[in-house]
């Protein structure tokens, strides 16, 4: 429950009480299933060498992915277009996907049953309703400025060039660790990267 405690609590002061709770709401319920899925992961492990490998490389670029975008996101304040934002409108949903299927090749053996089953929950469950709730809520909050860009940009397929409008801004690591605290996510796939490297040498 680490994440939960400590990542992404900060807010800023334009949020409401009501938006605030709505937030702690979704991310003990992501953080739930994300440790009920870490533990099956490392439970049902059987890696080989070869998957190890395989699956880490796609784990590390899914956490690439999200340690690139957390040192641009500013939320509730801006609708965010430098760095990846310039490319794709949700990379941390992206290096989400990146992680799941990682690892499970990393594990291999039975966790390529929870393969499938992440990814239904996934694109089935999971972001319909991001879609549904936080799309709304940019839209309210920044209006023809969110509708622009989510026009120009997949949500989770990059496209070959930027975004018209993106900011320049540079990646900042006091976003990245000070407000958005990627430091807890990256414990956490550190933590479920080592516990199924250990089961391949039992």
């Amino acid at each position: 429950m680490i994440y939960v405690l400590f990542a992404r609590t900060k807010t800023n002061r334009t949020t409401t009480y009501g938006e605030r709770i709505a937030f702690m709401k979704t991310q003990y319920l992501k953080t739930v299933g994300l440790v009920i899925g870490c533990a099956a992961a490392v439970l049902l492990a059987s890696p080989t060498k070869q998957t190890l490998i395989a699956g880490g490389v796609i784990v590390a670029i899914g956490e690439m992915i999200r340690f690139w975008a957390t040192g641009h996101l500013i939320r509730n304040q801006e609708v965010t277009t430098s760095g990846p934002y310039a490319y794709v409108r949700d990379p941390l949903y992206l290096g989400r996907l990146f992680l799941i299927v990682g690892f499970c090749i990393m594990g291999w053996g039975y966790c390529l049953i929870l393969l499938p089953v992440g990814l239904v929950i996934f694109f089935l469950s999971y972001m319909p309703r991001k879609y549904k709730k936080e799309m709304a809520r940019l839209e309210k909050r920044f209006g023809e400025s969110y509708r622009n860009y989510a026009a120009c940009t997949h949500s989770l397929m990059p496209s070959l060039r930027p975004y018209p409008k993106a900011d320049t801004r540079k990646w900042s690591l006091t976003l990245c660790l000070r407000e958005n605290r990627e430091q807890y996510f990256i414990l956490i796939v550190a933590t479920v990267s080592a516990g199924i490297t250990v089961k391949y040498f039992l």
